[in-house]
């Protein structure tokens, strides 16, 4: 158990010096919880596959929290799962082009990110 928290403690300090969502513009316009952490890391790596390590490290969230939203996400079709990777334990997934809310997450990312650098918000 206490191996499990040291763990859970250094994927935590990765998580916090290796991130970008919690600055990105949908964080900015909407808030930094977790929820929308993980959909501007969707909307950043947009047509890539991304692990759940991948999604929690630049999203700046534990992987447990990835667990918790993946599922949400998958079922409103913001994103889906596009392959297992060859060992079986682990899964990619990648923003659903097809998904008209995803699709408007990337649009609203842009049109953010133009005003915010408009108003020189970004210093």
């Amino acid at each position: 158990m206490m191996a499990e928290n040291a763990n859970e403690e250094q994927e935590d300090v990765l998580v916090e010096t290796d991130h970008y969502a919690e600055e990105s513009p949908l964080a900015y316009l909407f808030g930094d919880t977790a929820r929308v952490k993980i959909i501007s890391t969707f909307v950043s790596e947009r047509g890539r596959d991304i692990s759940i390590s991948e999604i929690a490290r630049l999203s700046g969230v534990s992987r447990s929290t990835v667990y918790n939203h993946i599922d949400s996400l998958q079922r409103l079709g913001v994103i889906k799962h596009t392959r297992d990777v060859s060992d079986g334990h682990s899964s990619l997934y990648q923003l659903n082009e097809d998904s008209e809310i995803a699709d408007l997450c990337y649009k609203l990312d842009g049109i953010t990110l133009q005003k915010l650098i408009e108003e020189n918000h970004l210093d």
